[in-house]
């Protein structure tokens, strides 16, 4: 009895143990990256003629920000030769990604999830066009195709949040202000869609885009950045672009 005792005690310690380190896989407000750099982690996953790098923000001075791209809105997707540039590991299955972005044009552009290589990985992209105020879930496999939907009007040149959830074969897509990204967990989706093609991968970006506050974690209890790299201050979403 007291070694049966004893084994189970130590197997829920570990299982305790084991929860409690899981995982922030990544997070960064870019600050610490050089105008011009590439953010410590990220790489160039396919080679096409686009540069990501760290610019000035447009709209909130004083801030930094990724951009996916140092060409035009229409020469930066990789399907007309851009580059993507990601973030992580490919062996990522489960996790939530929540950031800000800013979409300079009014154009198709997004970031990718469950990134493998160029012809496969899932893309959360901001539809233009006829379909402006559109954001889609599509699968790229050689082709594209569209497995969910949700409209959200966005802005150029307007900071923006979003919350991607990728459990299984079933992702969700939150849509907001910079002050309702706290409330994204008790929200509903703005895109639900289901593809079972690809079980893990990287996150990247797509297009033509500025993303800032970058969290990637498994777990709600995973999703804080801490703003001030100097002195660990974490702040609330609300306050990130005062």
């Amino acid at each position: 009895m007291r070694t049966w005792f004893l084994v189970s005690a130590c197997g829920l310690a570990l299982s305790i143990a084991t929860h409690g380190q899981a995982k922030q896989l990544y997070s960064s407000d870019f600050e610490d990256t050089a105008v011009g750099a590439l953010p410590a982690g990220w790489e160039k996953v396919w080679d096409g003629a686009t540069t990501a790098s760290v610019i000035a923000d447009p709209v909130v001075g004083g801030n930094r920000v990724l951009s996916s791209s140092d060409l035009g809105h229409d020469a930066s997707r990789h399907d007309v030769g851009g580059s993507i540039y990601g973030v992580g590991d490919v062996g990522w299955t489960d996790y939530i990604v929540e950031y800000d972005a800013l979409f300079p044009f009014d154009f198709y552009m997004g970031s990718l999830f469950r990134y493998q290589d160029d012809t496969n990985f899932h893309l959360f992209d901001r539809r233009s066009a006829g379909e402006a105020g559109t954001f889609t879930f599509y699968h790229q496999a050689g082709a594209w195709t569209a497995f969910g939907s949700g409209v959200y009007p966005t802005d150029v040149d307007t900071w923006y949040s979003f919350r991607l959830e990728i459990t299984g074969d079933t992702f969700k897509a939150y849509v907001g202000t910079p002050a309702d990204r706290e409330g994204f967990i008790s929200a509903d989706p703005v895109v639900e869609g289901s593809n079972a093609t690809l079980e893990n991968g990287k996150f990247a970006l797509y297009g033509l885009i500025y993303i800032d506050n970058l969290v990637i974690g498994e777990t709600n209890g995973d999703m804080t950045l801490d703003v001030d790299s100097r002195s660990k201050l974490a702040v609330s979403w609300a306050d990130l672009k005062r």
